[in-house]
C-alpha cells in the first residue's frame, strides 16, 4: 500500500488536533498617506508555533514599534511553552503525562483556556473537543508517521474522547486539571486563537493603533488599514494551490479564522485522509463543507468555532450560527449543483466572490 503525505509549507504545532489553517492573502500596500503624515511600517517574521508567523505594525515611531515587536515575540514564545502539546515541559504535556492518575497543577491561563474549550465542546455537542489528543496522535497527520490507525486502537481512543470527563478546579493553592485515565488533551483547535488575542491586547496596551497579526493563518486586524477603507483579506481557495483565493472579505477590528480539509492530509490506498476529526468516529470528518471562515471580534472563539462548524456540516453549522451574536461566516459547501458559497447577513456587503465557477447563495439569515 502506498502512502502519500502532504505537508504544507507551514504546519501549526498547536494544530495537531482538529484545527484551523488558513492562507490569507494580504491586499494592502506597505505605506499609505494618513492625512498629512506618512505612517511607518514595521514588520517582524519568525518561525514560532510550528509555522511562519508575521506581525505588521503601523505608527510614527519606528523605534517604539520595534520594541513592541520584541515584546510580542517573547509573549508568543511564553505561551507556546505553556500550551504546546509538543513541548514536554508545557502545562498540557504535564496533564497528559499524568494520564488521569492525579490532578495536575497548571497555570491559571492554561486552566481558563481549557475551561473555555470545554464550553465550546458543550455548545457544539462535542464537534469541538480538547480531549481529541489520542485520536490525533494515532493518525499522526502532519508528521512523517501519518497512517491509518488500527481499528481497535482507534475505537479505544474514541472512547477516551469525552470533554465531560475533564474538570478544572480553582483552589486557594492554584489551578488543577483532572482528566479521565488515558485521556490526552490537545488545545490545538483553540490555542492559536487565544495567543492571537493576547498579542492583540499587548499591542493595544503598548499604544499601537494599527496592526495586522498573522499567526500562521489566524488573522487579527485592528485600527486603520494601510489603504483607504477596511482591511481587504483574500480567503484561500479550498480547491486551488496555496496563494489562490476565491473571495475577498473587507473587515475591521476583527479576527478571521478558517478551517478546511485541504491543507494537511495524507493519501493511502487512493483515499485522502485530512486532519479535522469527527470525534464520534475517530475518522476525518465527512463534511459537506470545503471550508469554514469565521469572522469575530474574538480570535479564541473563532478558532474553536471554525473547526466545530466544519465537523458539524452545513445544516447543523448554520443552525448554530443563527444562535450566535456578533459572529459572521463564509461557508464553502459542496452541493450536487456545484460549489456554493454562503455568507452571513452581516458580512454580505463586505464579501466579494472572485471565482466565477462558484455560486453565491442568498445571504444566510
Amino acid at each position: 500500500m502506498s502512502i502519500k503525505i502532504h505537508l504544507p509549507r507551514s504546519i501549526i504545532y498547536l494544530g495537531t488536533a482538529a484545527v484551523t489553517l488558513i492562507l490569507i492573502i494580504f491586499l494592502y500596500s506597505a505605506n499609505r498617506d494618513n492625512g498629512s503624515r506618512s505612517l511607518q511600517k514595521m514588520q517582524r517574521e519568525s518561525y514560532l508555533l510550528g509555522t511562519i508567523i508575521r506581525i505588521t505594525l503601523y505608527g510614527e515611531d519606528s523605534k517604539k514599534l520595534n520594541n513592541v515587536l520584541d515584546l510580542s515575540m517573547k509573549e508568543i514564545e511564553r505561551l507556546e511553552n505553556l500550551l504546546s502539546v509538543n513541548i514536554p515541559s508545557s502545562d498540557v504535556s504535564l496533564v497528559n503525562r499524568a494520564s488521569g492518575e492525579y490532578p495536575v497543577k497548571v497555570s491559571e491561563e492554561a486552566g481558563s483556556l481549557l475551561e473555555r474549550a470545554i464550553e465550546w465542546s458543550e455548545r457544539t455537542g462535542g464537534a469541538f473537543d480538547p480531549t481529541v489528543g489520542k485520536i490525533v496522535k494515532l493518525w499522526g497527520i502532519g508528521t512523517e508517521s501519518a497512517a491509518v490507525p488500527d481499528p481497535e486502537q482507534l475505537k479505544e481512543a474514541v472512547d477516551m474522547t469525552d470533554f465531560r470527563k475533564v474538570s478544572v478546579l480553582h483552589e486557594v493553592n492554584g489551578t488543577f486539571v483532572q482528566t479521565a485515565k488515558g485521556q490526552r488533551i490537545d488545545l490545538g483547535g483553540i490555542a492559536k486563537g487565544y495567543i492571537t488575542e493576547k498579542v492583540k491586547a499587548l499591542l493595544i496596551n503598548e499604544g499601537v493603533s494599527s496592526a495586522l497579526i498573522d499567526l500562521g493563518g489566524n488573522i487579527a486586524v485592528f485600527g486603520s488599514s494601510p489603504k483607504p477603507g477596511k482591511w481587504k483579506l483574500g480567503l484561500q481557495h479550498p480547491f486551488m494551490p496555496r496563494g489562490e483565493y476565491f473571495g475577498i472579505a473587507e473587515v475591521s477590528d476583527v479576527s478571521v479564522v478558517t478551517s478546511g480539509a485541504y491543507e494537511r492530509y495524507f493519501e493511502s490506498g487512493g483515499i485522502r485522509y485530512h486532519h479535522i476529526f469527527d470525534t464520534a468516529t475517530g475518522y476525518p470528518a465527512l463534511s459537506d463543507l470545503a471550508s469554514v471562515t469565521i469572522i469575530s471580534e474574538d480570535s479564541t472563539d473563532a478558532d474553536a468555532l471554525s473547526t466545530a462548524l466544519f465537523v458539524m456540516g452545513f445544516e447543523r453549522g448554520i443552525s448554530l450560527l443563527r444562535e450566535l451574536k456578533n459572529v459572521e461566516a463564509v461557508l464553502v459547501a459542496k452541493k450536487t449543483e456545484g460549489t456554493i458559497v454562503y455568507v452571513t447577513k452581516g458580512l454580505s456587503k463586505g464579501f466579494l466572490l472572485k471565482d466565477p465557477a462558484m455560486k453565491k447563495a442568498p445571504e444566510v439569515q
